[in-house]
């Protein structure tokens, strides 16, 4: 059972070649990259991202491979730092496939390999698709953070969820930058696959007060570090365990899921690529989006400023009412990021102008704000446990809509939102991704003059002969 797993994805990932990707999977690796620099840019805000960097600079180390917006230092350090930054705001674009963070894992170690080996902007293209393909299916093929069961409201978290499967993907992007021979790319999924956190990402649901820098209880930075740490190991003949997916024993049993669903990892495997890429224009939890979205929409359409509102009651997905999303005082970033009531105050007065801004003091402090937050009301969209139930069962995407009740001048208006900005379905344009690039990178330390040669870079990747032209454009050393 399960044999020959990891031989099967390494070679597929040997495999691809530029030609082989469709023109539109080029164009989707271009803008979840464009997106992804944005929002490490972005995050410099954050005081994740300071202590991050104040960690790299005492680490030391050669000048090897840069920090975007930052200095350069080794490549593991800068795998690191990125990934630290492209997470910082959970600003990152979700999926491919089920809708969960892939790129803050898997782009870092490409970047840092590209920059090691001068790779051309067309070796990078194909190392973020492979990487962000293996990521994405892999993720799908373990337990997510729900399954079914037998007894209402037959379904249940799981405890053994992590972003951090993530990381195979970034060990194919990886290996396919150096060029690694097949026993090296073997060699590097089980070092890599050894070590991967502990699944603990449905605990971090359930931490009730603070919200903490480790997001997800998937670390990043650690993550992105580990991938590039194993291939680079794997490079100079460190050995790890060439059959890590492999057998009754393999990482799907050694990170508990209660199954390994080889169909979705290698169904359509180089024919079929996932490009259901979701970006965000907001910079909180997605699960936000649709709420601030029918806000939005019922101030604008009825005139209603935000003074006047009464109360608000956001009736969504019950994963929006976890203990970590239920906190009612922000005082970090973090807390920003998950506290419903805060969201969507900060909606209601700052939602035509979305920026890191948001997850800094000068808003989420703002008396208004706080106010407003008292007046927020967050429930479970009415029959989300059937919902839920349907879904697994029948093992399709969850499509569950966000229902919003504004009472405001002594009436009360009601909006439900199926689709919000980003999804698959109501994407952004590229317009919009640049013009969401554009205020993140005022946020950073990088010039403003080069930000238009950054992003005519970055669009046009296919065209550069070496990534040093571009790391040299984000780097301020």
């Amino acid at each position: 059972m399960y044999e020959g797993i990891t031989e099967k994805l390494v070679d597929f990932s040997r495999s691809v070649r530029f030609d082989d990707l469709p023109t539109e999977v080029v164009q989707k690796a271009k803008w979840i990259f464009l997106d992804s620099v944005g929002c490490a840019l972005g995050g410099y805000v954050t005081d994740r991202a300071r202590l991050a960097l104040a960690f790299v600079t005492e680490s030391g180390g050669r000048l090897q491979s840069g920090i975007i917006g930052g200095q350069h230092t080794s490549h593991a350090l800068a795998a690191f730092a990125n990934g630290e930054l492209i997470t910082a705001l959970d600003y990152d674009c979700l999926g491919p496939l089920k809708g969960q963070h892939v790129t803050p894992y898997v782009t870092p170690p490409c970047l840092a390999m590209a920059e090691r080996v001068h790779a051309s902007g067309k070796d990078l293209l194909v190392a973020l698709a492979l990487a962000h393909e293996i990521g994405g299916r892999f993720l799908a093929s373990l337990v997510a953070h729900r399954v079914p069961t037998e007894k209402p409201p037959y379904h249940e978290y799981y405890p053994r969820f992590s972003h951090a499967y993530t990381i195979f993907g970034a060990v194919a992007g990886a290996c396919k930058l150096l060029g690694l021979g097949r026993l090296e790319t073997l060699n590097a999924f089980g070092i890599a696959g050894a070590s991967v956190p502990v699944p603990a990402g449905v605990k971090w649901e359930f931490i009730n007060g603070p919200a903490i820098m480790v997001k997800f209880n998937a670390w990043a930075g650690w993550v992105s570090q580990l991938a590039t740490v194993a291939t680079l190991l794997a490079e100079k003949g460190f050995t790890g365990d060439t059959t890590i997916l492999d057998g009754d024993f393999g990482f799907w049993k050694i990170v508990g899921s209660p199954f390994f669903k080889t169909d979705l990892l290698f169904g359509g495997l180089g024919e079929v690529w996932y490009k259901d890429v979701e970006f965000k224009l907001y910079p909180v939890c997605g699960l936000n989006r649709a709420g601030i979205e029918g806000i939005r929409s019922i101030m604008a359409e009825h005139g209603i400023k935000p003074e006047e509102i009464e109360e608000i009651v956001v009736k969504a997905d019950p994963f929006i009412v976890t203990p970590n999303r239920m906190m009612t005082e922000v005082e970090s970033f973090a807390d920003m990021q998950y506290s419903n009531v805060n969201i969507f105050a900060v909606a209601a007065f700052y939602g035509d102008r979305p920026s890191p801004a948001w997850q800094m003091p000068l808003i989420y402090h703002d008396p208004q704000v706080k106010v407003l937050a008292r007046k927020v009301r967050i429930e479970k969209y009415p029959g989300s446990d059937e919902l839920i139930a349907d879904a697994l069962k029948k093992e399709k995407p969850l499509a569950m809509n966000t229902l919003v009740e504004l009472s405001a001048r002594g009436g009360k208006f009601m909006l439900e939102v199926k689709t919000p900005k980003g999804r698959p379905s109501n994407p952004l344009t590229e317009a919009e991704l640049i013009e969401k690039f554009k205020m993140n990178a005022s946020f950073s330390m990088l010039p403003s003059m080069r930000i238009p040669e950054i992003i005519t870079t970055i669009l046009g990747l296919e065209e550069l002969d070496d990534i040093g032209r571009l790391t040299r454009l984000l780097t301020v050393d």
